[in-house]
């Protein structure tokens, strides 16, 4: 394999990068002849969705590389489609308005899904979607904080010419501290206006030929913090999604995607499961490991394979979707590094090895030796009980 087929091939296995629905190295799971991560989980997001005369407000979760935000926009499509609800979709992303290394807090998440919110239906109703920015919810945002808050606009708080109140709001804790005093000081009135803000834009979109509005608030699940304030930081995604949900319940369906390690802590988060590689009884599941090799297959053709891992490529393939543990992320790193080790040829089986030996120090790095007990207790059981609010934190840092 000459060089530059090697690096197509590498790059075409980058295991952080997000795929669109379309992307032929995409495998939807959830058409396949068996099932390999249970019921259909956006088939079941989906059925709650169209089923309901009321808005939902859902929480999602799922490992980094698991597919989550590809389901969505599959979610998305389908509520979208003539034979469903034909709902707008509006995708929030967290990772462009909001900073995720603090706390989190409502007028923060609420202001970025009326945005958003705007831009999708001025998009819809065929008119300049950046006209949200300069004569939208935000102005008018901007002007309700500043007759809330006469300190607001000067100073150290006042925004230049042509800046964006979102950006402002992410990229300055100090005015971001001071619009949130502010919000609190007046919460029932903010979310008053900003539900009939959401009604006013839900009738547009309807007035558009859609069936409503339908709020993807994605990234939410990359809430991390600084080394120092981590669980700071999940204390207050905690706190905002068990307490505030009332306060996110908008007159639209909402989804968002929240942190796994909240699984410990907030009842009735839906989790995309990973896939199915062995039953319960710890006999291989055939199908699963089928669809992990469709993920291999899709960037990697057969004869390529051969020139990474040799003659026992099925062999050496099927045992790294093993060490996957049906983690599709997992699995396209193991590949990318194996392309990456084979530039004199096929692999030894020192060089094979030692992909799994450099997977398994990932994880003993992060490990601790108090855990391990636990987490053999969880694979023997396939059941995850916290023991305490000590051995909470333990778990929090595993997930």
């Amino acid at each position: 394999m000459d060089f530059q087929q090697r690096k197509r091939l590498y790059n075409l296995s980058r295991p952080d990068e997000p795929l669109e629905p379309d992307d032929p190295r995409n495998v939807d799971f959830d058409v396949l002849p068996k099932e390999v991560r249970g019921r259909s989980w956006r088939g079941a997001l989906a059925d709650e969705i169209e089923l309901s005369d009321r808005p939902v407000c859902f929480l999602v979760a799922g490992l980094p590389g698991s597919g989550k935000s590809t389901e969505l926009k599959r979610l998305a499509r389908r509520l979208a489609g003539s034979n469903s609800s034909g709902l707008l979709p509006v995708f929030v992303d967290a990772e462009d308005l909001l900073d995720l290394t603090s706390s989190i807090d409502i007028s923060d998440v609420v202001t970025a899904i009326l945005y958003e919110s705007e831009r999708a239906v001025l998009a819809a109703e065929g008119k300049d979607s950046a006209a949200a920015q300069q004569e939208g919810y935000l102005q008018r945002f901007w002007t309700w904080l500043k007759n809330t808050d006469v300190e607001i606009g000067k100073g150290n708080f006042a925004i230049g010419g042509g800046s964006s109140l979102s950006v402002e709001l992410k990229t300055r804790p100090s005015l971001r501290q001071r619009v949130r005093s502010a919000v609190s000081g007046h919460l029932t009135q903010f979310l008053v206006d900003a539900r009939a803000e959401m009604k006013r834009l839900d009738e547009r979109a309807t007035a558009a030929g859609h069936g409503g509005l339908l709020v993807i608030f994605d990234s939410l699940e990359k809430l991390r913090g600084t080394t120092s304030a981590w669980y700071d930081v999940l204390d207050s995604a905690e706190v905002f999604f068990r307490k505030g949900v009332p306060n996110l319940e908008l007159p639209v369906h909402i989804i968002f995607t929240v942190p796994t390690a909240l699984l410990t802590r907030i009842p009735k988060i839906r989790l995309l499961p990973m896939l199915k590689l062995c039953t319960r009884e710890g006999v291989a599941y055939e199908p699963g490991i089928a669809a992990a090799r469709m993920l291999i297959d899709r960037r990697v053709p057969a004869a390529a394979l051969a020139a990474i891992f040799g003659p026992a490529a099925e062999a050496r393939v099927r045992q790294m979707i093993v060490w996957s543990g049906g983690y599709p992320r997992e699995l396209i790193r193991l590949l990318q590094a194996a392309i990456r080790d084979a530039a004199a040829g096929p692999l030894s089986e020192e060089s094979f090895q030692r992909l799994f030996a450099q997977l398994v120090e990932t994880f003993r790095v992060l490990v601790t030796e108090d855990v391990i007990p636990w987490l053999a207790t969880v694979s023997q059981k396939r059941f995850m009980t916290v023991q305490n609010e000590d051995h909470r934190l333990a778990a929090d840092r595993m997930l």
